[in-house]
């Protein structure tokens, strides 16, 4: 396989699987092992399109990279940051269990009602980044 098609390829799963393991981290540390399994499986729907979604814009954004340098920078950064975001919205709710000593017990209330609709925006803000990825290559290979 090309280099110019396997890094992109290659580079998406990495992401993807990062992403997926940010969450894995941050739910085992704040309130174990057992609870991001329960957590993932109760939001796996959610959870996976996210991580698949900022994986592809990961494989276009190298893809542009190659071809421009410096167009796609802000689309990616502003999804992916959405991605990662939302994902950390669903473990920070976690913090519950120290938030009280922390004083931030309305934060925590806050992504813990809040959790379904901003994995959702999430996803969202992949497609819109995946978008206006695809219109970038577009014009690139026109």
């Amino acid at each position: 396989m090309n280099v110019l098609i396997k890094q992109p390829i290659i580079s998406g799963m990495l992401a993807s699987i990062g992403l997926l393991a940010l969450y894995t981290i941050i739910m085992t540390l704040l309130s174990g092992w057992q609870a991001a399994i329960e957590q993932f499986q109760a939001l796996w729907y959610l959870m996976i399109p996210l991580a698949v979604g900022f994986g592809i814009q990961v494989v276009l954004y190298t893809k542009l990279s190659v071809a421009i340098k410096t167009k796609a920078q802000a689309s990616i950064k502003v999804s992916g940051v959405s991605s990662a975001g939302a994902m950390l919205a669903c473990c920070v709710h976690h913090l519950a269990d120290v938030a009280p000593f922390l004083g931030l017990g309305a934060l925590s209330i806050f992504f813990t009602r809040y959790q379904v609709p901003l994995l959702t925006l999430g996803i969202g803000m992949n497609t819109i980044g995946i978008v206006i990825m695809l219109k970038h290559l577009k014009k690139i290979s026109l």
